[in-house]
C-alpha cells in the first residue's frame, strides 16, 4: 500500500478557463468505469508504467496520492487506481479540479 505522500503521476486534462469573466484555469483528471459501472480515478507511480499503459501522447500531473485520492473523493469517485495494466475506455466524464 502506498503512502498517501508519495508523488504518483494522475492522467489528467487542462481545462482553459475561456472567455467568462471570473472563471479560473482548472486540470480534469481521467476516470474509468468498473466493470460494476463504479467510477475510479487513475494513478501511476512512474512514467514508463504511465506510458505503458495509455501511450506517450497521454497528458499527466504529478500530485501527492492522497491529495489526488482526497479530490477524486470530493468528486464522487470513491476508488483510485494504483499502475493498473489494462483499462477500460475513458469514461465520458472527468472528475475536474480548479
Amino acid at each position: 500500500m502506498l503512502d498517501d505522500e508519495q508523488i504518483v503521476l494522475a492522467p489528467a486534462h487542462p481545462q482553459p478557463a475561456g472567455e467568462h469573466e471570473g472563471m479560473e484555469d482548472s486540470i480534469a483528471f481521467e476516470t474509468r468505469r468498473s466493470a460494476t459501472g463504479e467510477p475510479y480515478g487513475l494513478a501511476f507511480t512512474s512514467a514508463e508504467a504511465l506510458v505503458s499503459c495509455l501511450g506517450p501522447d497521454q497528458p499527466w500531473v504529478a500530485v501527492p496520492l492522497g491529495v489526488l485520492r482526497n479530490l477524486f473523493g470530493h468528486a464522487g469517485v470513491p476508488t483510485v487506481a494504483v499502475d493498473p495494466h489494462a483499462l477500460p475506455p475513458r469514461t465520458e466524464g472527468h472528475a475536474e479540479h480548479g
